[in-house]
């Protein structure tokens, strides 16, 4: 007979996930302690649900991790409801088609990748806005109109702009007419990574002027 996903299994998944969050991948004695069961009992269980494609166990202490089926088996993760207009309306479905396991997924975080907060207005015409974070990949050079967190050695600060390299020059451009373009020698400039993603609160933003 074929294992089952049974209530006291998706409990497991659950807290699994919950361990995940709070530590890491738990093993199966860290996870056998939380549910207040024996090694054997779980270790039954875990075969169970390996079967069934729910965990699989990496690393030389064989931790556990959950397969996006699990996740989707327990809700773990942000809903993902379809599409919605920008433009004309659509009916909003009242079902998730799908559920992202986490935001690092989402976004296609890697190691190394980290966060900055964004303060100034000087890239509003690409949506990122004041108070707003972006996700920086590290690199040392971007190719000509990526959007890069550039350190100016000389200022002893760090800015997001589009960086154009000309010869010996590199020309940092906002995306705010506000601001004008800022040239400085290329030996001056260290890219520190280039912008992969935005995270932004909703709520009311600044009308930004078009050139």
């Amino acid at each position: 007979m074929p294992p089952r996903l049974t209530p006291l299994r998706l409990n497991l998944l659950r807290l699994a996930s919950q361990l995940t969050r709070a530590g890491g991948p738990p093993s199966a004695a860290e996870l056998a302690r939380a549910a207040g069961l024996t090694e054997a009992t779980m270790s039954f269980h875990l075969r169970a649900l390996a079967e069934l494609g729910m965990v699989e166990r990496r690393g030389a202490r064989g931790r556990l991790h959950l397969s996006d089926q699990a996740r989707a088996a327990i809700q773990d993760g942000i809903p993902i409801y379809g599409q919605v207009a920008a433009g004309a309306p659509i009916l909003a479905e009242q079902a998730p088609d799908h559920v992202t396991p986490s935001l690092d997924q989402l976004l296609g975080v890697r190691e190394g990748d980290f966060l900055l907060q964004v303060r100034g207005d000087s890239m509003t015409g690409i949506g990122v806005m004041d108070g707003d974070y972006v996700l920086v990949r590290p690199a040392p050079q971007v190719l000509d109109g990526e959007v890069a967190v550039v350190l100016i050695p000389g200022e002893n600060a760090a800015t997001l702009k589009r960086v154009y390299v000309f010869g010996d020059e590199v020309v940092l451009v906002s995306e705010n007419p506000d601001h004008p373009r800022r040239t400085y020698p290329a030996a001056d400039v260290r890219v520190q990574g280039r912008m992969v993603a935005r995270l932004g609160l909703a709520g009311p933003r600044p009308l930004t002027r078009r050139a």
